[in-house]
């Protein structure tokens, strides 16, 4: 049956939240989930496969080959709560895809004994910012003003695109408790229109999320990533600018006609 997750070690909470940080618009809900993974050193505990997965496989440092693969990483707390992080190197190519995948996932949550769902996702702004806001859309009035009270605002329109929005309006279907958090990011493209991590809106979505959480993170590894990326974004303008300027003064060149 696809999809298919691969349980590499059972887990049996008395009640789970669970968090879905899928790459996306600037990595901005895959960047904080796999930095809470890293620095709390979370177990991996699943795998899940599908063919709705692009159809291309990784290759490693060591020249072996890799699927593309989502992750279920997994903290255990204080009287059998668990917290279990769903991040992951894809999100399925196509709508069917998508929807099977956060079925799959969802089922096995509640078989689990979810409580919460909790996903990350962008907000692409072009308003100026030294610090991103963190938005968001709940399945609650109780919970949207939990997140109000942490200085979460709340959308009053707008779409969520992806797995990353789509499991919380399927959690509100499965009656399951849920809030997507969106932070801002300016969307920064490569000159091919690619899109680029964002590491800057990190510090932001962990505030919200790890007192959602109650969870404690070292930050200043974050600082240091920001600071790199902050370099490498005044490169890219500096060899942007460059660019742009040797094709200005090309243009204003004479032709000639022979």
């Amino acid at each position: 049956m696809d999809p298919e997750i691969k349980i590499l070690k059972s887990i049996n909470p008395a009640e789970l939240v669970l968090v879905c940080g899928l790459p996306g618009m600037a990595y901005v809900g895959k960047i904080p989930v796999d930095y809470i993974i890293q620095q709390l050193k979370a177990e991996l505990v699943g795998e899940v496969y599908s063919k709705h997965f692009p159809p291309y496989v990784l290759i490693n440092k060591d020249g072996l080959v890799e699927l593309l693969r989502n992750e279920i990483h997994c903290l255990e707390g204080d009287s059998g709560r668990f917290i279990v992080f769903l991040s992951g190197n894809a999100q399925a190519f196509s709508p069917e895809g998508q929807y099977e995948m956060v079925e799959k996932v969802l089922d096995w949550a509640i078989e689990k004994k979810v409580k919460r769902v909790i996903s990350i996702a962008a907000l692409v702004t072009d308003r100026p910012f030294e610090s991103p806001s963190v938005y968001c859309s709940t399945t609650s009035v109780s919970l949207l003003e939990e997140a109000k009270e942490l200085g979460v605002q709340p959308l009053d329109q707008g779409i969520i695109g992806g797995e990353n929005g789509l499991i919380i309006g399927l959690a509100r279907k499965k009656n399951i408790e849920g809030i997507c958090l969106l932070t801002e990011t300016h969307g920064y493209q490569t000159p091919t229109g690619e899109y680029v991590m964002d590491p800057r809106t990190a510090p932001a979505t962990l505030n919200v999320l790890t007192k959602l959480l109650n969870l404690k993170v070292d930050m200043e590894p974050m600082e240091k990533r920001i600071t790199q990326m902050d370099e490498a974004f005044a490169k890219m303008a500096e060899f942007d600018r460059r660019v742009r300027e040797e094709i200005q003064q090309t243009s204003k060149k004479p032709s000639y006609v022979t």
